[in-house]
């Protein structure tokens, strides 16, 4: 049997593209001060204290910022198309343009300049020779700018990733064992309610193991996750334990990190309704805030009985939210006669 000798060089279908994404409101932001910048800088060459001299500045200010803007605009459109080539033929590619369209529009403007009679541009070959030069090499500058800001933004990006999956490892078998447990626990003096309780674990583990590299979830599912949990745990404590839920129906859709619910909702029953003789409620209340929303889970606390844990768990969560929202979550934890945990996001 002949086997085809497949070589040549490997393919990254993730590879960052080399060409940043110009229209982004901060990139379009600094090329045009930076166009403006290169035009003071050069203007130096000719200062004088007349309006002659005001006048030329402010011409050069109108053919730099034509020349940024179309720039902008082509390499916002033809970002694709450039970023399949080589980084040195694309780069070379972008520059040709960029040439061109300051040969163009310096031309133009030179043009004008004589018919109207206005005398502001002298040797206009000269001129183009400068303004084209000058214009390549701002936009290289730019260029390997964007470059490593990309570069950076992405490692950053793909750490908070690698985080993230690592976090949600630990935290998965966490309740699945504890699930368990509670399953082992039944089977002494229940065999059907360990039987239901084995299904309902059974639809968890489909859950927690459907998707290993999804972080991110609905407000909705994560409520599937809920509903689930408790349904084992009834099983065992029964009537001790009662749940209630006030939900912002319009927030069912909304974002949330991979299990930063649940686990709120286990520890609310582990160390809390567990060591209580006549039970509780765990109140849960997700509700829309003016700025964003908030998600609070409650639960009453035998003091006498009460442990103090590692609030491993909890200081899980808390670094997801972290990871996922910035500075625009707050974590808070009260505890006294109830045990109080919140979490706020403000857009």
């Amino acid at each position: 049997m002949n086997k085809t000798d497949q070589t040549g060089p490997i393919k990254h279908p993730n590879k960052i593209p080399w060409l940043a994404d110009f229209s982004d409101p901060v990139r379009i932001f600094t090329v045009i001060v930076v166009a403006e910048f290169m035009v003071i800088v050069y203007s130096l060459s000719f200062l004088s204290f007349d309006f002659t001299y005001f006048n030329q500045l402010a011409v050069l200010s109108l053919l730099a910022q034509l020349i940024a803007i179309n720039v902008i605009i082509l390499l916002s459109k033809l970002r694709n198309f450039f970023n399949r080539f080589e980084v040195t033929v694309g780069v070379m590619l972008v520059v040709v343009m960029t040439i061109v369209l300051a040969i163009l529009y310096t031309q133009m403007m030179a043009w004008m300049d004589k018919n109207l009679g206005f005398g502001l541009i002298n040797q206009s070959t000269l001129t183009t020779v400068k303004i084209s030069m000058a214009t390549s090499f701002t936009l290289l500058t730019l260029l390997r700018y964007f470059y490593v800001q990309c570069q950076w933004e992405h490692q950053i990006e793909a750490l908070a990733k690698a985080q993230m999956n690592a976090l949600q490892a630990r935290i998965k078998p966490h309740f699945l064992y504890n699930s368990l447990n509670s399953i082992a626990s039944l089977i002494a003096f229940d065999q059907a309610a360990a039987e239901r309780a084995v299904l309902n674990l059974s639809s968890l583990f489909r859950k927690a193991f459907a998707d290993n590299k999804k972080s991110m979830t609905t407000i909705a599912k994560e409520l599937e996750w809920i509903d689930e949990y408790i349904a084992i745990e009834k099983l065992r404590l029964m009537d001790r334990l009662q749940f209630r839920k006030v939900i912002d129906n319009e927030l069912l859709k909304q974002a949330v990190p991979l299990l930063s619910i649940q686990p709120l909702i286990e520890n609310a029953v582990i160390h809390g309704i567990q060591h209580i003789t006549e039970g509780g409620i765990i109140e849960l209340n997700i509700r829309k805030t003016a700025q964003g929303f908030y998600i609070e889970v409650k639960n009453p606390v035998n003091l006498a009985k009460q442990q103090k844990g590692t609030q491993t768990g909890l200081a899980n969560i808390r670094e997801r939210l972290a990871l996922t929202y910035g500075e625009n979550v707050g974590f808070e934890v009260n505890s006294g006669d109830s045990f109080v945990v919140r979490w706020e996001v403000k857009k």
